[in-house]
């Protein structure tokens, strides 16, 4: 699990099978509210964990760089 955080708030990525393949899934956190932000999962899915994971992990590092 990889994760970006900022006072109080974190970014997750995790995985999860669909369907036979893998997706990524990026979860927004505000742990001083205790509640879920935001939650983005891939249109894209990918054959391993492993690959959902490293471009969940690009995804979240350049919406960061945006930000």
């Amino acid at each position: 699990m990889a994760s970006e955080s900022r006072s109080g708030l974190k970014a997750f990525v995790q995985t999860a099978p669909q369907a036979g393949r893998y997706v990524w899934i990026i979860s927004l956190v505000d742990f001083n509210a205790q509640q879920i932000r935001r939650t983005i999962v891939s249109d894209d899915t990918f054959t391993t964990s492993d690959a959902a994971r490293v471009a969940g992990d690009a995804e979240l590092k350049a919406m960061a760089a945006d930000h």
